[in-house]
């Protein structure tokens, strides 16, 4: 049961035809990209001329991502050697290349940064952008689910409870739920308007 709030960014746990298998795409970074990016923070492409390349997706109302980031392997200037790592710390390194699920219809558990309505499932959200967690390497972000509505442009689509309606997550201060990219990934998902919440 979720009664602090402790975001953790985004965490496969399935799709929409079963399991999540543990499976990602190695996609390329930036030697020169210094903003840091966590394990569960959404990414997107970034267009670096001759490469495209990957880089943390900040948006909150609106994204394009291409997936979740699962860490990365670089090489580190100091040392030479091939280090791997489940965060990227925007130190300059090179042959940067990150491991994302770009799986467009990837399930992913993430905190609600409040209480949660039954009719705020299958509606749509924002995130709540935070500063990652050098220490264990792991995304902030969080749902902003004051912002659950109809609305067919925000990113995220609320799915359920972790557990299921029936759940220990139901009735907590900050539970835990399942959702899915609502719009804009960058391998194909169109614009859908979700059910809106009743009006308090």
């Amino acid at each position: 049961m979720s009664a602090t709030a402790a975001p953790f960014g985004l965490r496969p746990v399935g799709n929409m035809s079963g399991n999540y298998n543990g499976s990602f795409r190695q996609y390329p970074i930036l030697s020169t990209y210094t903003t840091g990016i966590a394990f569960g923070d959404v990414v997107k492409f970034n267009d670096a001329g001759a490469t495209t390349t990957i880089q943390k997706d900040t948006g909150t109302t609106a994204c394009t991502p291409i997936g979740i980031f699962l860490g990365c392997r670089y090489t580190d200037l100091s040392t030479g050697q091939t280090q791997f790592n489940q965060q990227w710390s925007g130190a300059a390194h090179t042959n940067g290349m990150a491991y994302v699920c770009d799986d467009p219809n990837i399930l992913f558990e993430i905190q609600a940064d409040g209480s949660v309505n039954d009719d705020d499932l299958a509606a749509n959200a924002a995130l709540v952008q935070g500063t990652l967690n050098a220490t264990l390497g792991i995304s902030r972000v969080s749902l902003d689910i004051s912002t659950a509505a109809a609305t067919a442009a925000l990113p995220i689509r609320i799915v359920d409870f972790r557990g299921g309606f029936d759940g220990d997550e139901k009735g907590t201060a900050f539970p835990i739920m399942v959702c899915k990219f609502n719009t804009g990934h960058q391998l194909g998902i169109g614009v859908v308007s979700g059910v809106a919440p009743s009006a308090a």
